[in-house]
């Protein structure tokens, strides 16, 4: 039984590196256009039955470009730099997030986790199959919400009575807050702003490729904001964590899921599925998760790792 959190070797708690997430993103992008050159490559009768497969693909790279920015949004909060602009110009702004939007929902739910401010509990699903399914449908909305989060935002930017509803809205705030004067708010309100003109920019793109974004780009982007909620509701049984402190809530209530080849190209993207010892060490970075469940595993359960301390 393991007890002291020095005995984890420190290599295996390095954090995410925007350097490395840049790479990442850039493979995903890749294989974006790849797909995409090869759909355009189809004849034309066959992309019927083609297109599913790559619509599945590029929802896949999507969602992956997601868990990038995920990554990025455990990084210590510091000025944001060139870097990380372009990073969240590839990985943030065409799946229609900022570091901030993402950061202020994300790491609330670290925070807290299976209580009433945990902005991704869902206790009305519970351990029922038919409501887990049944709620999952509203993820289908959730790049939609997410486009017009940034429209909002940019209004609250300059109209603070706005930033209330914006917070509870569209950053799923739980904290029942006076937000029209958060700094923190106001900060993913202007960021907002560029999000916006990034689509206002593909809406003119539309006006020349109307199909083409719509097949290849806006639909497989639906999909990734389903796969993604639906990630959500797989990492967590959706009870409440009230009588446990923040490490037995997260041995309890945190799981690991999909950690193969599908789980790769679908649902766990870039190891996101190593979910349980990511809560247990959320700065660590996405490329040391594997090694890390594994060494918890090889030196006692997590339960018993948990209990220990």
């Amino acid at each position: 039984m393991i007890s002291r959190m020095e005995a984890i070797p420190l290599e295996l708690l390095a954090g995410a590196h925007p350097g490395r997430l840049m790479a990442l993103a850039i493979r995903d992008w890749a294989a974006i256009v790849i797909l995409w050159f090869a759909a355009s490559r189809v004849p034309a009768q066959n992309r019927f039955w083609v297109y599913p497969f790559v619509m599945m693909l590029l929802a896949g790279r999507f969602h992956a470009l997601g868990v990038v920015l995920h990554d990025a949004v455990h990084l210590p909060r510091a000025i944001k730099t060139r870097l990380l602009r372009v990073l969240e110009f590839l990985a943030g702004y065409p799946i229609g997030t900022t570091i901030e939007a993402m950061r202020y929902h994300h790491l609330g739910h670290h925070r807290n986790l299976g209580h009433s401010a945990d902005p991704y509990l869902k206790s009305w699903v519970g351990r029922s199959r038919w409501r887990f399914w049944l709620f999952s449908l509203r993820y289908f909305l959730l790049v939609p919400l997410w486009i017009l989060r940034a429209f909002y935002g940019a209004a609250a930017s300059k109209l603070p009575a706005l930033r209330k509803s914006y917070a509870k809205l569209f950053l799923q705030d739980r904290s029942n807050s006076c937000l029209t004067n958060s700094s923190e708010v106001s900060v993913c309100a202007r960021e907002d702003r560029w999000q916006a003109l990034f689509f206002v920019c593909v809406g003119a793109l539309a006006m020349f490729q109307v199909r083409w974004l719509a097949l290849y780009y806006f639909v497989p982007l639906v999909l990734a904001g389903y796969l993604a909620g639906l990630r959500l509701l797989m990492e967590h049984f959706q009870e409440s964590a009230a009588g446990c402190n923040s490490r037995d809530a997260i041995i309890h209530l945190t799981r690991n899921h999909h950690l193969g080849v599908v789980g790769k190209l679908l649902l766990a993207p870039h190891n996101v599925g190593y979910h349980l010892v990511h809560h247990l060490h959320p700065q660590t970075g996405l490329e040391h998760l594997p090694e890390l469940h594994q060494w918890y595993e090889q030196n006692g359960s997590y339960q018993a790792r948990a209990l220990s301390d």
